[in-house]
């Protein structure tokens, strides 16, 4: 298979994967995450003619697969890919991203969600979930989360769907050690890392939750409070069940 030098092109164009839903991961681990997590891979662009396993090859110069490449080491496999449409609607705790601008807070706080169960993530204006940064901050955790690039009125209207209680930090609220939390649906909102969560979003909040810390320190980076309170949340809940 071969690709003309525009199509080339056009993957390094943000604006071009954007309207065309598709997005590239470099790299063997990435690539091989990707191939097996079942994601429909378009065009597999490679340096490597003997490569194997990969759908729709396309063998190029290490020239050209530099070009491509946003890594100062050329990985020498690239894979192009459908960005996979998600249903609204959560099948178990979500987390929902409100302006979330940083794409390393992006990619650690879908790592998080991951690793505590909150499977679905919610991005609304948030950086761009399937740029290379934030897919190496989540560690490729982003390659198989179910993420819903959405705006507020597509949660407000699906908030049933998504979850029963919708939570925020908030250093007035109750100690998250302190919360009983039921069995039901969980959200927890983040907001974005000067202005925190915007008030049409803690509109939704019925939970206001505050993490106890050192009288010294006021705040916490907006990855590192939402990985600790979706990591309290999974304790107690799994605790108390």
């Amino acid at each position: 298979m071969e690709l003309t030098k525009q199509q080339i092109k056009n993957l390094k164009d943000k604006k071009f994967r954007k309207q065309n839903r598709i997005f590239f991961v470099e790299g063997e681990k990435f690539c091989a995450d990707i191939l097996h997590y079942g994601a429909e891979i378009l065009f597999t662009i490679t340096t490597n003619k003997a490569l194997k396993g990969y759908p729709n090859l396309c063998v190029v110069s290490e020239q050209v697969l530099a070009a491509l490449s946003t890594t100062k080491t050329n990985q020498n496999i690239l894979c192009v890919c459908k960005i996979k449409d998600f249903e609204i609607g959560s099948v178990g705790n979500s987390l929902i991203l409100d302006t979330v601008q940083d794409p390393g807070n992006v990619g650690t706080l879908i790592r998080s969600a991951m690793a505590f169960g909150f499977e679905d993530v919610y991005l609304v204006n948030c950086a761009d979930a399937y740029s290379e940064k934030v897919i190496r901050s989540s560690a490729g955790t982003a390659l198989f989360a179910r993420l819903h690039i959405v705006n507020f009125a597509d949660v407000a209207e699906n908030k049933a769907k998504i979850a029963k209680n919708f939570a925020v930090a908030d250093m007035f609220g109750s100690p998250i050690n302190q919360i009983r939390f039921e069995k039901n649906k969980i959200a927890v909102i983040i907001g974005n890392e000067g202005n925190g969560v915007s008030e049409e979003f803690r509109s939704l909040a019925n939970l206001k939750i505050s993490i106890p810390m050192s009288g010294k320190v006021e705040s916490l980076n907006a990855g590192v409070a939402g990985s600790i309170i979706m990591q309290k949340i999974s304790e107690v809940r799994n605790v108390r069940s």
